[in-house]
């Protein structure tokens, strides 16, 4: 090869690394996009890791994986801010207590048998020894339900693999929140993968009870049905009873007003005799006052003539006296 061959050998190596370190940079940035864009993706699909100890494909923990600033944009209409999926049943799991625990467990139930046997236990807790119910029965359902708590999250508990618990998980949260929980922060904690598969699984159990009720309603209408002409005969008697005794309180009625009105008269007789009776008493106390004054003056009148009286004796002895002195000296 020539000097010049050489030379511009020299200068084509140095124009590709020239160009390799200008788009080195522009390339890692790129790189770095499409794996966020990749890892914010997978974060939608499968939600929250589900502990702290959960790895990538590449043997990184995934909780290292998500910054604040993604954990605040991913919350940012979803509550408060978790790390992992088991932190939020730690969370849920120590604010529950065993009221909210029942009404959980109706929730979780798939199947009719055991969403009633937690309304069973609900009556025999509220009634105690008055449930009217056999011993064997109370005494599984006590047994059963002696932790209603712990039952609900005993699937979370008991699995053994990672996508048992998510499962798990995803069943417990979706019956514990409420309806905009539901909306806007359970697809966030477990992804839309396992939001998905639960809504289904809860669809295919509402089915199910409905199908069964929907047997039990048949059920209750054939029977209705075969007792239909008796029913209809006891309500033609019953309605043919309560005719007669309308009758009867439209009787009772004018009865009632005849007597209301016979008591109003003789209540303004009372009244009238009682207004009576008291003129009837003053008068007399009047009259008593005034002969009670009459007898006061009788007696002073009485005693005035007494005195009177006793004047006069005292004077016809003095004139009698007089009299025989003056008869005396005549002689």
């Amino acid at each position: 090869m020539s000097i010049a061959g050489k030379i511009l050998a020299v200068f084509n190596v140095l124009a590709a690394l020239a160009a390799f370190v200008y788009f080195l940079p522009t390339a890692w940035g790129t790189r770095q996009s499409w794996a966020y864009a990749s890892y914010r993706h997978d974060l939608v699909l499968d939600g929250l890791p589900l502990d702290k100890d959960e790895k990538d494909t590449e043997g990184y923990l995934l909780v290292d994986k998500m910054s604040e600033t993604t954990r605040r944009q991913v919350f940012q209409n979803a509550g408060t801010p978790a790390n992992t999926q088991m932190d939020e049943i730690n969370q849920v799991k120590g604010s529950m207590d065993e009221g909210k625990a029942l009404e959980v467990l109706k929730a979780m139930a798939r199947t009719g048998p055991e969403r009633d046997e937690v309304f069973a236990f609900e009556k025999l807790t509220k009634e105690g020894g008055q449930a009217k119910i056999d011993q064997a029965q109370r005494e599984y359902l006590e047994n059963k339900f002696k932790d209603p708590k712990a039952l609900v999250f005993e699937e979370v508990d008991k699995a053994k693999d990672p996508a048992s618990k998510r499962a798990a998980i995803a069943r417990v949260l979706f019956n514990v929140y409420d309806d905009q929980q539901k909306e806007k922060r359970l697809p966030v904690i477990i992804g839309l993968k396992e939001f998905a598969r639960e809504v289904n699984q809860e669809a295919d159990a509402v089915l199910a009870m409905t199908a069964r009720v929907r047997r039990a309603m048949q059920r209750d209408l054939a029977s209705f049905e075969a007792s239909y002409p008796q029913l209809i005969k006891d309500i033609q008697i019953i309605a043919e009873k309560i005719e007669d005794t309308k009758k009867q309180l439209e009787v009772q009625e004018q009865l009632s007003k005849s007597h209301n009105s016979l008591v109003m008269k003789r209540t303004q007789d009372v009244s009238v005799i009682k207004k009576s009776i008291f003129e009837a008493k003053q008068a007399t106390d009047r009259a008593m006052k005034k002969l009670t004054n009459e007898q006061k003056l009788l007696f002073q009148a009485e005693a005035e003539v007494g005195k009177r009286a006793k004047e006069n004796e005292d004077l016809e002895k003095e004139i009698r006296r007089k009299e025989g002195l003056g008869t005396s000296k005549e002689k």
